[in-house]
């Protein structure tokens, strides 16, 4: 049976993995994968790398994920698109590297919003269009576990979305849809860009594999989730075997 299937700031990294994944796996002609991007110039990029066949499948949608706004037109697009939904992926995060005397309430709140209270209002909105045997999944991340030193802020928004994955689930009771989160450790996305080579040793040493994800590994893990019926209510970690000392 034909899926619609969302997956946000899919254009890049992990999201872009997520939605690639989706697409080799989509075996129905009928399946619609709607892909929420910010970047122009990423968007355009990622659509000269699909095959014809993928485009026939795929609807970009612009939406900026970082306010209520921006999310709310993204959502009034996507039932433009389908007003059924089968499978979600909330894929959008921002973060900081600076330090917490450095912060100001301005900054704290936009990560908060960005990456726990937009998605918690988008899948609200969503809620009605699941179709039975639906499924959502949010990225989180080890560092919303473990305590992490280099983003206080970023730690406690993962924390909170792994916390709305299973409180959701009380929410949902009776519409037959599962609700998991993702906690990867450190992936070698763009985000990384940057890092120095000294910052790579030191992480490296601390992962049992030395080394980070790639971002199809998490796709994996994504997709064998989704389509597990039986994983629910579940924070799965991918870290390689990370533990702080």
């Amino acid at each position: 049976m034909a899926k619609t299937m969302i997956v946000t700031s899919a254009t890049s990294g992990i999201g872009k993995a997520i939605a690639k994944k989706l697409l080799k796996e989509s075996t129905d002609k009928n399946d619609k994968l709607i892909i929420n991007y910010f970047d122009k110039n990423q968007m355009e990029e990622m659509s000269n790398e699909l095959s014809d066949t993928d485009k026939e499948k795929v609807t970009f949608i612009y939406a900026d994920m970082s306010t209520y706004e921006g999310m709310e037109g993204f959502v009034n697009d996507v039932l433009k698109v389908s007003d059924k939904i089968d499978w979600l992926v909330c894929n959008t995060a921002i973060g900081t590297y600076k330090k917490f005397e450095e912060y100001d309430y301005e900054l704290w709140d936009t990560i908060l919003r960005t990456n726990l209270s937009v998605p918690t209002f988008m899948v609200q909105k969503f809620k009605p269009h699941f179709n039975n045997g639906g499924k959502i999944i949010f990225m989180g991340s080890l560092c919303g576990k473990l305590s992490y030193s280099s983003s206080l802020v970023y730690s406690v928004s993962k924390a909170g979305v792994h916390h709305l994955a299973k409180c959701l689930l009380k929410e949902f009771d009776g519409q037959n849809v599962s609700i998991n989160a993702i906690a990867p450790s450190f992936v070698e996305t763009p985000w990384q860009k940057g890092r120095s080579q000294e910052s790579y040793d030191r992480i490296n040493r601390k992962i049992n594999l030395h080394r980070f994800a790639q971002p199809d590994e998490v796709a994996k893990l994504v997709y064998d989730t989704m389509t597990n019926d039986f994983i629910n209510g579940t924070l799965l970690e991918i870290s390689g075997g990370y533990e702080y000392f």
